[in-house]
């Protein structure tokens, strides 16, 4: 990944995190995505590759009339959404990069009626999620003042979206919770992500495994009488800060939240931080308190080899190929791992393709990366 490109744009990874707990989910997200990449307009939403069924939608630069128009009678006609549907997932594609034969597509209405009168020169987009048909999209477009797409613009865009795919995992189950607070410490338990619970004084009240194995890890965060502390001093007194002013809201208090911490590691990305109120919905008195997240890009949430059989009903062997696939192993690497030929290893690729609706090496990494698999933490 690259570090200058991740360094430039480290403010809007923060904000992909940020829209977790986001009563706006991630409409802060696409407006600093708006901004940031000098676009006219940001849609991201979960959409029905079928019937184009609308489930959730953040929009910035267009209006809710316009969007509700394309999705009632424009959408068929939009050919890089077909060209979207049908490439592999997890990567951006551009209307004046990947589409090709356009004289007949400037003859629709979906071009006349919608594209022009709003002023449109260029689109983008990617698959962030598919689950059943579900496909949570992103789309970005820009007008005539705007310059068109350049392939470094889409690697760049591209590099977003492992953090848009957990995030989104992340907000999908903690809306789930919202449904049964009495069970979030069993909630936390079962997820992926570092998450630390913080009772009314701020002090650890729960962590769960994943969390744990974070402290134990590295050096740079650590627990100290049960108070989170980190290696910086002035980052410790932040986060501090931090932390209570999210206490404080979910006691109904009106303060302006950070939300976000980046505790900097030499020649690496940063440990990232997100600090979310605790809301107590029937609590006979305010209480209090927060959860804090944290995200290390440089490591992978551990997965069983039997919860990828069950998700996706491959046999062990096609199951460890595709964990070591996604740790970045090569077929090679993997063969003389496992003491096998080159020849099964390519067998069992070719049988997981088959099983998982794939075509490629890397749909088969994203889609696990983005499935439960890596989300939940399964004993």
């Amino acid at each position: 990944m690259n570090s200058q490109v991740q360094i430039e744009h480290r403010d809007l990874i923060a904000q992909i995190y940020e829209s977790v707990m986001d009563q706006n989910g991630f409409q802060q997200f696409i407006d600093k995505l708006e901004q940031d990449f000098k676009l006219k307009s940001v849609t991201m939403v979960i959409r029905h590759s079928m019937t184009h069924d609308v489930k959730g939608l953040w929009l910035t630069g267009i209006t809710q009339e316009w969007q509700q128009k394309y999705v009632l009678e424009y959408a068929k006609d939009d050919m890089l959404a077909r060209h979207i549907m049908i490439s592999p997932i997890a990567n951006f594609y551009a209307s004046n990069i990947d589409l090709q034969h356009l004289d007949n597509f400037m003859e629709t209405a979906f071009f006349k009626e919608w594209i022009i009168p709003q002023g449109i020169m260029c689109a983008a987009g990617a698959v962030i999620v598919n689950e059943d048909n579900w496909l949570t999209q992103i789309i970005v477009q820009r007008g005539f003042e705007h310059p068109p797409f350049t392939q470094d613009e889409l690697s760049q865009l591209n590099l977003l979206i492992p953090h848009l795919q957990r995030a989104t995992q992340m907000r999908q189950r903690f809306i789930e919770l919202q449904v049964g607070q009495n069970f979030l410490v069993g909630g936390l338990d079962v997820l992926a992500m570092p998450t630390f619970l913080l009772d009314e004084s701020g002090m650890v009240a729960h962590s769960n495994e994943s969390a744990k194995n974070l402290l134990k890890s590295q050096t740079h965060l650590w627990l100290h009488n049960t108070y989170l502390r980190t290696d910086n001093s002035d980052i410790t007194r932040q986060l501090n800060v931090e932390i209570f002013n999210a206490i404080e809201v979910s006691r109904g208090k009106d303060i302006e939240l950070n939300n976000v911490i980046l505790l900097p590691r030499v020649g690496i990305m940063p440990l990232m931080l997100l600090i979310s109120p605790v809301h107590r919905a029937g609590s006979p008195a305010p209480l209090g308190g927060a959860l804090l997240f944290a995200f290390d890009p440089l490591t992978t949430p551990q997965i069983t080899v039997d919860l990828v059989c069950q998700l996706f009903s491959l046999s062990k062997g096609e199951a460890k190929l595709a964990i070591a696939l996604c740790e970045g192993k090569t077929l090679e690497d993997i063969a003389t791992t496992h003491g096998t030929s080159i020849h099964t290893i390519k067998t069992q690729l070719k049988n997981a393709f088959l099983k998982t609706g794939t075509k490629r090496q890397s749909e088969l990494v994203s889609l696990l990366l983005a499935s439960p698999a890596y989300f939940l933490t399964v004993k």
